[in-house]
């Protein structure tokens, strides 16, 4: 791990605190979320009306995430790092999401079936984020998800990871404040004056929704930002109108575009805003009659999944509650026989896709210590 630094918290800039008066904030601990889940399993359910119970992890999704589980700690290398597949180099997106996809089973570095793995992946994780130069973003390297979602892609990853290690942490770990410091001061300084983080990857929608992500939950654990909600929503608001009012582009284009920016919305205060709820209704159409999101996802979709289950899981309408269940069953359907997922285009990384997985499997649980929603 680094050696432990001091360094000033970046100052805070009135316009970040949008984030959290435009939506609530839930702090939810993973010791006291975490339950054990029992549910027998289920055949695949449909989206109907009514009245509905919380959704659980089924039999069946128990048994899937442990597989999946097993499967990503065979990959990881013996200083923590992962790569995007096996037998390649050590990639920090790909580490990152691994990192979330520990921490929301209820692992930390200090507890947890899986706390000694966990421990190695957050030094691995810091040790490449101190190997970042300031200022820098144009790297010698550009990994796949960068390429994809945009060159800060993994710094939003690892800001994300990092502050749910510190929202269980607290102020105990210095190494992973002064880390997220350094990686919140980045992505604050390259947000666009239209409040994106720019358009040079083939899916720039998705890395402006972890560019908020990220600086939202590195608020949500005590730091100050200096970036502005206000334009990522309105920036988000207007793209989701232009789609609406045009025709569509095809699954592979408007699914993670949809799914992604119905979670910031939705945390935004713009859940009555028309275009949302008409994106919100061809999001779940699109888990109830089409399957191609799901039998031939990338990398983005399954990002998507994980993003759009969060919102859903907290919304009393009956087809939204009905969505994990959905969702969850086709998911299960998809995992391979080593317990990996497949990305099928765009984002392929075996690890990405595999830890994403988890993560929307796993959200029933409800056991990241910084809440995202």
């Amino acid at each position: 791990m680094s050696q432990s630094r001091t360094g000033a918290i970046v100052d805070c800039g009135l316009a970040f605190c949008g984030f959290f008066f435009c939506g609530l904030l839930t702090v939810a601990i993973a010791s006291t979320a975490c339950a054990e889940q029992d549910a027998p399993p289920q055949p695949t359910p449909t989206l109907t009306e009514g009245v509905h119970a919380p959704a659980r992890v089924t039999t069946e999704g128990e048994s899937s995430i442990e597989h999946g589980t097993r499967w990503l700690l065979s990959t990881m290398r013996p200083d923590g790092s992962i790569s995007g597949d096996i037998g390649e180099r050590p990639d920090l997106s790909c580490t990152a999401m691994v990192g979330l996809a520990l921490v929301s089973q209820g692992n930390t570095p200090r507890g947890g079936p899986h706390s000694e793995e966990l421990s190695r992946l957050t030094d691995a994780v810091l040790n490449m984020v101190d190997s970042i130069p300031p200022g820098e973003i144009h790297y010698r390297q550009v990994s796949l998800v960068q390429r994809k979602i945009g060159r800060n892609a993994d710094r939003f990853l690892a800001a994300l990871f990092l502050s749910q290690v510190l929202g269980e942490s607290g102020d105990a770990d210095a190494d992973v404040r002064f880390a997220l410091d350094k990686l919140v001061a980045e992505i604050c300084r390259t947000q666009g004056p239209d409040g994106t983080w720019g358009s040079e990857s083939w899916a720039p929608v998705l890395g402006t929704v972890l560019g908020w992500e990220s600086l939202r939950a590195a608020h949500s654990c005590g730091l100050k930002v200096e970036a502005s909600a206000k334009l990522v929503g309105e920036a988000l608001r207007e793209h989701l109108k232009k789609s609406m009012g045009s025709s569509s582009e095809g699954w592979m284009h408007d699914f993670y575009k949809d799914a992604s920016i119905i979670r910031v919305l939705h945390s935004m205060g713009y859940r009555s805003d028309p275009a949302f709820k008409t994106c919100v209704e061809r999001t779940l159409r699109f888990a109830k009659h089409d399957s191609r999101p799901f039998q031939l996802a990338g990398g983005e979709e399954y990002l998507g999944f994980f993003l759009v289950t969060e919102c859903f899981l907290q919304q009393p309408e009956a087809e939204s509650q009905e969505w994990y269940p959905v969702v969850s069953k086709r998911i299960v359907d998809q995992q391979n026989a080593d317990g990996s997922w497949s990305g099928h285009h765009c984002i392929t990384d075996r690890t990405f896709c595999t830890a994403a997985a988890l993560l929307t499997l796993q959200s029933a649980n409800y056991c990241l210590p910084i809440s995202n929603l």
